[in-house]
């Protein structure tokens, strides 16, 4: 019987161990919901959170697109306006060059008809220069032949002198056209 005492207090002993593991499972189970209850209101949270930042990030999408498509109508309307500025500036560019060419050309044309008149001038100028030198070497052969007492040296001596001033003035003259003809071929080789 003692036994069976010993067994039952040992049982008992089992029981309030049992018992206690129980109650200590059951504090754990409790916490457990606790913390389940916490996790599933953080999960209702969490899930609201992303259904908003879902419809949030829909409806943006939703304006994203539309800004792309808007983005991509300006796009093709600026490359078309870039298009036709490109043409327009050539376009203007190759008028404004064609005016140029034109005025640069009449102008071009002037100074060859100057030039040319300027260059007949000279010939001109040049055979009368070359007939005056031709006949002062005339006179000079005169001067030389005549005797001193046919001819008085005064008179003769003017005579040269009014001579050799017209042979310097033309001989000027030819200078001063040959430097204007160097000139106008100086600027028509800049052209």
């Amino acid at each position: 019987m003692i036994q069976k005492i010993k067994d039952l207090m040992k049982t008992k002993e089992d029981l309030d161990a049992i018992n206690q593991n129980v109650e200590e499972n059951n504090r754990i189970i409790s916490e457990l919901k606790e913390e389940l209850k916490s996790l599933k209101t953080g999960l209702k949270e969490t899930k609201k959170s992303q259904d908003e930042f879902l419809n949030t990030f829909k409806d943006n999408l939703s304006s994203i697109s539309n800004l792309k498509e808007d983005f991509g109508k300006e796009l093709y309307d600026f490359k078309l306006l870039k298009g036709q500025l490109q043409r327009k500036i050539l376009d203007k560019f190759e008028e404004e060059l064609q005016k140029d060419l034109e005025v640069n050309r009449d102008s071009l044309k002037k100074d060859i008809q100057d030039y040319n008149e300027l260059k007949k001038n000279v010939d001109e100028i040049l055979s009368r220069i070359n007939m005056t030198s031709t006949e002062l070497s005339k006179f000079l052969d005169i001067s030389r032949n005549i005797k001193k007492e046919d001819f008085e040296l005064v008179r003769h001596s003017r005579n040269l002198a009014e001579m050799d001033r017209e042979k310097l003035e033309l001989m000027r003259k030819v200078d001063n056209l040959e430097r204007m003809l160097s000139k106008m071929r100086r600027r028509e080789i800049i052209r």
